[in-house]
């Protein structure tokens, strides 16, 4: 990386001296853990410490997708940004933020390519393998950095989250994941507003700590709940049903739904099945945002060709990335157009259901983890992909925070509970995640 000495230990203190060995042991870890899972897409070298900062020298992944660091690899999944070599030109707004607050950044992890699989298996290096389960898919698009984080690699990993993609790999491999909302309701099909940045941790806390590098509180909205602390009160609804025809519920999910519902109503919440109307509405969602999302993918690969320095042509892409790509053909002005009003009645509707109700308890994705390559036949990758973002991609849309609660369900595998709040109530989801599960998440047997 552009500002990495070649020596980072010259002229640093002995404390300093003692943290870059560590940072020297923490690759060691990750390296031993990756060898079996499969999470990594590169180390990077650390930097010198930044004593001063409020992170210092605390070990963080990152995804490689769209975070840019200056001088460090950015391959997006591509197996030709990979052999290419690709590196980003300068920091994003995040990479410089985290930059400042002094995190060793140990490496990227692996992400579906161009984020578009609910699985991280690209072909670019191989899978990511689930670490409950090694023949099992660790979820996606984040799935490098959730299989990274349950296999206790490190404490705390970046992602980010379009449909799911933090939130349905945390489901996967039984960690939590935050996806940060908007500051207030999305109206228009703007996919870059709709991609969020967040973060996967073993621990709520430490998901809370993280608060203050995305720029939110980390306090819960007091003026909405009534009182701070574990006692306050909420009224949350619970869905426990299907709401695509793509992907069927399994049985687990509901279970790990069902102990949420039990535990929130022991806690003193109020608890009834409730959910919002326009949530049914899926099947159409996906269908009517389907060609925005070809577009959005459009300039994400002209992004990616100024970093290999040519046009990526249909043989640089994956089978479903170039067929999606191939849809951003429908996305005409007047369907475009069609959309925004029908996502606006959409967003509205949504967004009245918080008017009687603090929270919103899901499934996070719809099934446990399922085998490698399930998602790897072109005829049924799109509709499988999308059955599985059925409680996760609306709420992108519609700029709502949530949360994945991890469980252990049946055969020894995780299932995700996701709690979604009202617009800025991110501390809040964290402190009701807490109450769940005050302390860290359930450790994988094989990791």
């Amino acid at each position: 990386m552009s500002d990495q000495p070649t020596d980072p230990s010259a002229g640093t203190s002995t404390a300093e001296r003692a943290q870059i060995a560590s940072a020297a042991d923490v690759r060691r870890h990750v390296t031993r853990l990756d060898a079996a899972l499969g999470f990594m897409a590169t180390t990077l070298p650390p930097v010198r410490p930044r004593s001063a900062a409020p992170f210092a020298g605390e070990p963080l992944l990152v995804k490689d997708l769209d975070l840019k660091l200056a001088g460090a690899p950015l391959w997006r999944g591509n197996h030709a940004l990979h052999e290419h070599g690709a590196v980003s030109r300068h920091d994003d707004a995040l990479g410089r933020r985290l930059r400042e607050f002094g995190f060793d950044i140990v490496g990227r992890t692996k992400s579906a390519e161009f984020g578009l699989a609910v699985t991280t298996e690209p072909l670019a290096y191989g899978p990511v393998r689930n670490p409950w389960d090694h023949d099992r898919s660790a979820g996606g698009s984040s799935g490098g950095s959730a299989c990274a984080v349950a296999a206790r690699a490190v404490r705390v990993a970046h992602g980010t989250d379009l449909g799911g993609s933090l939130r349905i790999p945390a489901a996967h491999c039984g960690v939590f994941a935050l996806k940060p909302g908007l500051v207030r309701p999305a109206t228009t099909p703007t996919f870059a507003a709709w991609n969020q940045h967040g973060f996967l941790a073993s621990k709520v806390c430490d998901l809370r700590r993280m608060l203050s590098v995305l720029g939110r509180d980390e306090t819960s909205d007091a003026s909405r709940f009534g009182t701070t602390g574990p006692t306050r009160r909420v009224r949350v609804g619970v869905l426990a049903s299907a709401v695509s025809s793509a992907v069927e519920l399994g049985g687990g999910t509901v279970e790990a739904v069902e102990r949420v519902a039990d535990k929130l109503s022991d806690l003193g919440h109020d608890v009834l099945p409730a959910h919002p109307g326009a949530l049914e509405q899926f099947d159409q969602f996906t269908m009517k945002t389907t060609p925005m999302l070809a577009g959005w993918l459009a300039k994400e690969v002209s992004d990616a060709a100024n970093d290999l320095g040519r046009p990526l042509t249909e043989t640089d892409m994956e089978p479903g990335t170039a067929q999606m790509l191939a849809m951003a053909a429908l996305a005409t002005p007047e369907a475009v157009s069609d959309t925004t009003k029908w996502l606006r009645r959409l967003v509205t509707d949504l967004t009245a259901w918080w008017d009687q109700f603090d929270i919103l308890l899901s499934p996070t994705v719809p099934i446990q983890a399922p085998r490698l390559g399930w998602m790897s036949d072109p005829a049924t990758a799109m509709r499988r992909t999308f059955g599985m973002m059925q409680y996760t991609a609306m709420f992108n849309a519609s700029g709502h925070p949530a949360v994945n609660v991890p469980y252990v369900g049946p055969g020894g595998l995780p299932c995700g509970a996701q709690l979604v709040g009202t617009h800025g109530s991110e501390a809040h989801l964290l402190d009701l995640a807490e109450q769940l599960i005050p302390g860290e998440a359930p450790t994988p047997p094989l990791s």
